[in-house]
């Protein structure tokens, strides 16, 4: 990045994204960009959406991961009636924001949200991320799928 640009809460969290939560998701076999990544599984979409809570200040970005799977023809059949619509509607056969899958002493957390400012260095809240995706939002997602490919 340029010393002299500036940018914005929303440019700053598309930064972040791209560059430090998109490559690791990627890793982790999903496909998509902007907020949304996707994987298919046997029938099922498993997703992992970046949920930005509203108002966004003009200083800052706050967010979380929200979880869900879909059925991968109900999908299909949304694409046909939305073809121009870019992500998956409908309602999700599970969700789960990742606060409610992770667990302190035993209990889930309830809610889980981080907030980037403009500027800030975000490294290690990316890394922070992906270890939260890896620990507790991967095995949940597999845990869903599983049960419903018995």
């Amino acid at each position: 990045m340029e010393p002299d640009v500036r940018r914005g809460a929303q440019e700053w969290f598309k930064l972040m994204v791209d560059t430090g939560l998109a490559p690791a998701f990627r890793a982790f076999g999903f496909t998509g960009a902007g907020r949304t990544f996707r994987i298919p599984v046997h029938g099922y979409w498993a997703q992992v959406t970046l949920q930005q809570s509203t108002p966004t200040s003009e200083s800052g970005v706050r967010f979380t991961l929200w979880l869900t799977v879909h059925g991968r023809s109900e999908w299909s059949d949304q694409l046909r009636v939305r073809p121009y619509s870019p992500g998956l509607t409908g309602r999700p056969l599970w969700e789960a924001p990742i606060g409610k899958l992770v667990e302190v002493g035993g209990y889930p957390l309830g809610e889980l949200w981080w907030t980037l400012e403009t500027g800030q260095p975000f490294e290690e809240m990316a890394l922070e991320i992906i270890g939260v995706l890896r620990r507790f939002g991967l095995p949940a997602l597999c845990d869903e799928l599983e049960s419903r490919l018995r």
